[in-house]
């Protein structure tokens, strides 16, 4: 608790920091907007500030006192200004009045995420957004990490998990994605309101507030919703400059917010190019061509700006700026064509878009995009959400708090089809446009369009207010808020609130939902001062020794390709400082539970050794995704791996 408070005191300090950076641009906007901008760009700014501080030698073990030292400037003015500027928030009244009720036990429930330890479900949470930051404390540094591609992303926000880790833990760090849900609501809030009227506010942050998938990940270290946030910021402005042409401010701010959201995920570069796209075309449409390009080189300039760190990072670590996408034409270090090959395929399994696998074409990846199915994709967020995020995604059975909710897409097709768009509900819905055939083609995931909610709440809320079907709107947005909460109760919050009221041990809840949990105990007791290979397992945030992810999807280093015999993988292992192994069979056995048992008696695990039949071994020695389960059973069977512990379906090796 005392972690998750120093990050909102922290947090305060950084709306001070705003003020100072964007203050001679928002000055006259609406003050709960101000608000919500100015946090959410001086944190942006202090994430941004950890790279150079992390790439210096023992940069993040002295980097904190910098960086806490300009949280408290900035906390200073903030409590210098506060009184000369209020919030005002207007006191909801009839049918509206429940909107606050609503949205503040949207917060609860977010923040029940961020004190409860996080579970499986909390995916990339813990196996990369909280796991990278941790490794590079343990460092010291911000390090080249050649097993995890996900650490060469552009990282701004998990750069504030360093910080969130350093003082809170894990909660300390998912409270700072809390407080960046926050800040949106309130930025949303006050730009509905300045631009249509009171309600309108309010609509507009319990359209974005109540939606699944932003509750849900405003409570763990996803950064959906911080990404989203800039993102669709920069979206806002860019059509507030396509509005009032003569407001250069506004270019300005699109360009800062859109450096941000390339700073902390690629999928910015696609809302950089949608956005420069609309300039140029409303410069065609009011035939000021020079404009056009004059205002989409500024917005987009900036933004590579600002975000360039990152992608020079990546090219001197990896020869790659966006590593590890586009390698056939861009290459990478540590990657090959098979490891693009099925991590194309994984990204490319969500959705509807595409036609499903058959004999004839057996990969999504191969599978050609179907322009037909581009309705059937964005529609299918509203009636089968369960195809858009993991797991089970190909078949629907994909987490429901990962669903996008009704009433963005409502006021996206409702003002498409109302006739009284002016330029700016125009512009926002041609960049919405852009980004979601950027979407439709490279990967159909929920949690990449949360940058589209954000300026379609904005028109939600004006609907509710301008158009015929205000009336309706309001009660879709109902609606989505009583079903929204029933499901993230059911799911999670239920159990979060009973280990967060001490009803339920942590250990004991992670012990539970956690399946690597128990053995990373056992595996830091054992493994001091050596180093752990983990097969089909990547939580190795419970880790309190150095590990590496062996699987050959992960990199090329261990050499898969060229293996043939046990020894050779043991060899592999030992040129990396290899020490101990962990595996776990429960894929295989899910998967293939005859395989699962066959393996199982070529380790000699459960009696006396059975080879593989032929046929099974020849088929998964020459795939190269499988071969090393070949190679770890025979390692195992020979002795040169020796079982420590085994539990289930899951054991500890130690290499002879």
């Amino acid at each position: 608790m005392l972690g998750v408070l120093i990050t909102l005191v922290f947090s305060i300090g950084a709306v001070g920091l705003g003020r100072w950076l964007l203050g001679r641009w928002t000055g006259d906007f609406d003050p709960a907007a101000r608000l919500g901008l100015h946090g959410l760009a001086g944190l942006a700014s202090l994430g941004l500030l950890t790279l150079p501080i992390g790439l210096l030698s023992k940069g993040l073990q002295w980097g904190i006192l910098p960086i806490v030292a300009l949280s408290l400037v900035g906390l200073a003015l903030f409590t210098r200004d506060l009184k000369g500027h209020p919030i005002w928030f207007v006191r909801p009244e009839g049918g509206w009045a429940l909107a606050p009720l609503v949205l503040g036990i949207a917060l609860l429930f977010s923040l029940m995420g961020v004190l409860a330890p996080s579970d499986s479900n909390d995916w990339d949470s813990l196996a990369y957004h909280l796991a990278v930051p941790k490794m590079w404390l343990q460092q010291g540094q911000i390090t080249f990490v050649s097993f995890i591609h996900h650490s060469n992303f552009p990282l701004t926000v998990d750069g504030l998990f360093i910080w969130g880790l350093t003082w809170g833990g894990q909660h300390g760090a998912k409270a700072f994605t809390w407080v960046f849900g926050l800040l949106t609501l309130l930025t949303l809030f006050g730009l509905a309101r300045q631009r249509y009227d009171a309600k309108a506010g309010w609509w507009a942050a319990l359209a974005f507030g109540t939606i699944p998938v932003v509750v849900w990940l405003s409570g763990t270290a996803y950064i959906d919703v911080p990404n989203g946030a800039f993102a669709g910021l920069g979206i806002l402005f860019t059509a507030w400059l396509i509005a009032e042409p003569e407001q250069r401010r506004f270019a300005w701010l699109a360009g800062i917010f859109l450096g941000f959201a390339a700073g902390s995920k690629y999928t910015g570069l696609q809302t950089i190019a949608a956005c420069g796209a609309i300039l140029l075309a409303f410069g065609l449409a009011r035939r000021d061509v020079a404009g056009g390009f004059k205002n989409a080189v500024l917005v987009a300039g900036l933004a590579v700006l600002i975000s360039a760190p990152w992608y020079v990072r990546n090219v001197v670590n990896t020869g790659n700026p966006v590593y590890p996408f586009f390698y056939s034409i861009l290459g990478g270090k540590n990657w090959s064509p098979y490891n693009a090959r099925i991590y194309s395929h994984e990204q490319q399994t969500f959705g509807a878009g595409r036609a499903a696998p058959s004999a004839e074409q057996p990969d999504y990846a191969r599978n050609p995009l179907d322009p037909v199915r581009f309705g059937h994709a964005v529609l299918g967020l509203a009636y089968q959400p369960g195809r858009y995020i993991n797991p089970g995604q190909i078949m629907g059975f994909g987490l429901p708090m990962g669903a996008m909710g009704v009433t963005t897409l409502a006021a996206l097709l409702l003002w498409m089809f109302s006739g009284r768009m002016s330029r700016f509900e125009g512009a926002v819905v041609a960049a919405v446009g852009f980004s979601l055939l950027f979407w439709f083609v490279l990967s159909q995931q929920s949690r990449y369009i949360v940058a589209l909610a954000v300026p379609l709440a904005v028109l939600f809320g004006g609907g509710t207010q301008r158009l015929r079907a205000g009336p309706g709107m309001a009660v879709l947005a109902g609606v989505q808020a009583v079903v929204s909460l029933y499901i993230l109760h059911t799911h999670l919050v239920a159990d979060q609130l009973q280990v967060v009221a001490g009803k339920v041990p942590a250990e004991e809840y992670q012990t539970r939902r956690v399946s690597f949990y128990g053995p990373s105990k056992f595996i830091n007791e054992i493994a001091k001062g050596g180093k752990v290979a983990l097969y089909d397992e990547t939580f190795g945030y419970f880790l309190d020794v150095p590990y590496f992810w062996a699987n050959p999807g992960h990199t090329t280093e261990l050499g898969y390709e060229q293996m043939q015999t046990s020894a050779d993988l043991v060899a592999a292992l030992k040129r990396l400082g290899i020490t101990h192994v962990y595996f776990t069979l429960s894929p295989v056995l899910r998967d293939d539970r005859n395989l699962g048992e066959q393996w199982l008696a070529a380790t000699g695990l459960r009696g006396a050794q059975v080879a593989f039949p032929d046929e099974v071994r020849q088929r998964l020695m020459a795939d190269p995704g499988s071969k090393w389960r070949i190679l770890l059973a025979d390692a195992i069977a020979s002795g040169e791996l020796i079982p420590l512990q085994v539990t289930g379906t899951r054991m500890v090796l130690q290499v002879r």
